[in-house]
């Protein structure tokens, strides 16, 4: 449906009189008249009665009218909303993040953004890393946060590149390694990239248990049943709190977590969203 036929509607519904509509509009009165029967045969009904020279609007007219005002504001609203779209602004953006960085970096990323975005509101739907990329791609979120790469052709960035900690209940030496990989269970948890690389240097007879959740892993290890490879950022509140303790461990390869950004598409604000995530994995 036209917006331009709704709004020549709105003007005559208003005045009653084509003519007067027609002056204020700066059209011809034939032009407004076709313009209505046009509405008219579209809704298949008629809006006006015509009465002698008159218009008077008639009980179709009246029903249809806040209607046709809801559809013409709800085009003026769309029309700004593509303006400040394009100029870099908008009112709402979602995220789709990783369990991982919901439960460590994530409040620090939000807080600083909405300093910088005060106007913006940010809706968070906590993912599985391996979804996060496919929702991207198929705009159910505008941006990812997730702890693995996506198969899907999406905008990346790379925005940390942590050491993965080994992580205990209790205060040791990085040298301990062989030691405290024998004493204890070693909790891992669905979707790490880098536990390949950590097998490697696992003796075949250590006791490997699998959890699905970062944070069962965290009490499981202050309560001493066990250790884990965990990224720097997801445990270091509890390490600065003395809750855990963690240190690099010492073996011939530097193992790596990667956090990453994913978007459809380039906008401002997603670029700032993604330079937030930068500052704060810096600090």
């Amino acid at each position: 449906m036209e917006i331009e036929l709704l709004k020549t509607f709105l003007l005559a519904a208003k005045k009653e009189n084509f003519r007067e509509a027609a002056e204020e509009l700066m059209m011809t009165q034939s032009a407004v008249t076709k313009q209505i029967q046009k509405l008219e045969k579209i809704l298949h009904i008629q809006l006006f009665d015509r009465v002698q020279k008159r218009v008077i609007l008639n009980a179709n007219g009246h029903y249809f009218l806040p209607r046709a005002i809801q559809l013409v504001e709800f085009e003026e609203q769309i029309v700004q909303e593509m303006k400040a779209f394009q100029a870099g602004y908008s009112r709402k953006v979602s995220l789709g993040v990783a369990p991982q960085i919901a439960n460590s970096t994530l409040p620090l990323i939000i807080q600083h953004f909405k300093h910088l975005q005060p106007d913006v509101i940010t809706q968070i739907e906590i993912l599985p890393s391996n979804e996060i990329g496919e929702a991207v791609f198929r705009q159910q979120i505008d941006i990812g946060l997730s702890k693995v790469p996506s198969t899907r052709e999406l905008l990346t960035t790379m925005i940390a590149n942590e050491p993965v900690m080994i992580v205990g209940p209790q205060p040791f030496d990085a040298e301990d390694f062989q030691v405290l990989i024998k004493s204890f269970p070693i909790y891992t948890h669905a979707f790490s990239p880098y536990w390949e690389q950590i097998e490697r240097h696992l003796p075949r007879d250590c006791q490997i248990e699998r959890l699905n959740q970062t944070e069962v892993i965290k009490t499981f290890i202050k309560q001493g049943m066990g250790i884990a490879f965990l990224p720097k950022s997801v445990v270091q509140t509890e390490v600065e709190k003395g809750e855990l303790f963690a240190q690099i461990p010492q073996i011939d390869d530097d193992i790596l977590s990667a956090t990453f950004v994913y978007t459809k598409y380039v906008h401002p604000l997603f670029d700032r969203f993604i330079q937030t995530c930068v500052t704060i994995y810096k600090k």
